[in-house]
């Protein structure tokens, strides 16, 4: 019964899809491991604005939240993986998404590129080490409009496609790695609600895109039978 499914529950992978819709997925994934090595090398100074405001020094440091905050490097990697191999078409929306969340930022980071100062990180315990381990292994530039806000916001609205019940554990864990962008001091509450904004517009767009692309190759497919 369990082995039923499972295969029931990877029926709807890439795996199982036509030759133009796996080229089509591949091209995506292609596409967004291609822009994603451009971060760092945009990674770079000078800032040319600031959209620090007065509330951004009221809000403290809290280390522990870097807990949530890298969990998104394996959390998204991860669901984008599960949705390819049991829901194809949520993947291939998710990848437009983020192909577009990226295009958007880079355009930010290349003309309006911004910076947040870090604090002093004191203490040996594990937080703090992991916290400057952030810090040492990203500069503190590309931050408006903050992707981890960004790729949370993605990710939160593809897993309650993909499966309402998780989909909610999900969105919260997704909505504290946003809110943890703050506390851990690598942006500013303007980079979050940007990236807020940028990934809402990216999730639009790939939706109507994905569901045309779907509905012509569906068409196409039954014209063929």
């Amino acid at each position: 019964m369990r082995a039923r499914a499972n295969g029931r529950m990877f029926r709807n992978g890439v795996q199982h899809e036509d030759r133009r819709r796996q080229a089509v997925t591949f091209a995506l994934v292609v596409a967004l491991i291609a822009l994603f090595a451009f971060y760092h090398p945009l990674n770079e100074g000078p800032a040319r604005w600031s959209p620090k405001t007065p509330l951004d020094d009221h809000i403290p440091l809290i280390k522990e939240l870097v807990v949530p905050y890298v969990s998104a490097l394996a959390l998204g990697p991860a669901s984008l993986l599960l949705f390819l191999v049991t829901s194809a078409r949520v993947a291939r929306s998710s990848l437009v998404a983020s192909v577009l969340l990226l295009v958007i930022a880079y355009l930010f980071y290349v003309f309006a590129q911004t910076h947040v100062p870090r604090p002093e990180v004191p203490g040996d315990d594990v937080f703090s080490r992991l916290l400057r381990l952030v810090y040492g292994n990203d500069n503190a530039y590309n931050c408006f409009p903050s992707l981890h806000t960004g790729f949370s916001v993605i990710m939160a609205v593809h897993w309650l496609r993909y499966d309402r019940r998780i989909g909610r554990w999900v969105a919260a864990w997704c909505a504290l790695i946003m809110v943890s962008t703050l506390f851990v001091h690598q942006h500013y509450i303007a980079d979050m609600l940007a990236g807020l904004a940028a990934a809402s517009f990216a999730c639009w767009a790939a939706a109507r895109l994905t569901d045309r692309f779907d509905q012509e190759a569906d068409s196409a497919s039954t014209s063929r039978r």
